[in-house]
């Protein structure tokens, strides 16, 4: 096994994977915020079916077009996660964690697509849709998005454990990556309370429900992105039998 700067290919695959994070964030924006109107959330969680069903016929295009955009968007977690999983496999002597995030990386990446699903599926053809099913197909993926913590936190878990845990010297990245990563955990909690709430800041519309686990994500992801893109320049973290080889 080389130096990372002896190994031309990983040093793509990581550039690649760490752009891959940056641009998912991009194009989640253009489709989610900009066209789609997940983010801020175009109703409510106690909006009247025929509302939500009015809302969704008037802007067709719009969301259908931030369907494909969304689509593309989670798509990129997978070979972003993937990267994350490639640099801490190369710390283990028997993997362990790497697996680990592949697991959560595989989850996250499928229950992130299917948040598109249903926004596409919403307006393919709603003149046929009763009102209380589209609205069913509206909370189906804002639960997707927010009341998955367990999956999307524990993916951030595997990512800190594997660098807090390992001996010093040794973390695939900086520890301070580890700690950012326990925090943005914890950010994504208030989304397990939409559950219990239909109006409010605890609500899948509401400040503390959504907008904090959202932009805790995707914070997380262009931090995370950068580090692989670190990584990919030689300058990230290296194994001690590799650094004392080269």
């Amino acid at each position: 096994m080389h130096h990372v700067n002896d190994d031309p290919l990983f040093r793509k695959t990581m550039r690649f994977s760490g752009w891959s994070g940056i641009i998912a964030v991009i194009l989640f924006i253009i489709g989610g915020v900009w066209l789609g109107g997940m983010i801020p959330s175009m109703l409510q969680a106690n909006s009247a079916p025929q509302e939500v069903a009015r809302v969704f016929t008037e802007n067709l295009f719009d969301i259908r077009i931030s369907s494909v955009i969304m689509m593309t968007s989670f798509a990129l977690f997978g070979s972003y996660g993937a990267g994350i999983a490639a640099q801490t496999r190369r710390f283990e002597v028997n993997p362990a964690f790497s697996y680990l995030q592949l697991v959560f990386t595989a989850g996250g990446m499928v229950i992130a697509l299917l948040v598109a699903f249903a926004w596409g599926l919403m307006v393919f053809r709603p003149e046929t849709y009763a009102p209380a099913a589209m609205l069913m197909l509206m909370d189906f993926a804002y639960f997707c998005a927010l009341f998955s913590v367990p999956l999307f936190g524990g993916w951030c878990v595997m990512i800190a454990l594997s660098i807090l845990l390992s001996e010093e010297g040794q973390e695939p990245f900086p520890r301070w990556v580890g700690y950012f990563n326990l925090w943005a955990a914890l950010l994504y909690v208030p989304g397990q309370l939409i559950l219990f709430f239909k109006d409010g800041p605890f609500a899948w519309h509401g400040i503390v429900a959504l907008w904090i686990p959202y932009i805790a994500y995707f914070g997380w992801i262009w931090v995370m992105s950068f580090a692989l893109l670190r990584v990919a320049r030689g300058a990230g973290n290296e194994p001690a039998a590799r650094r004392t080889a080269s």
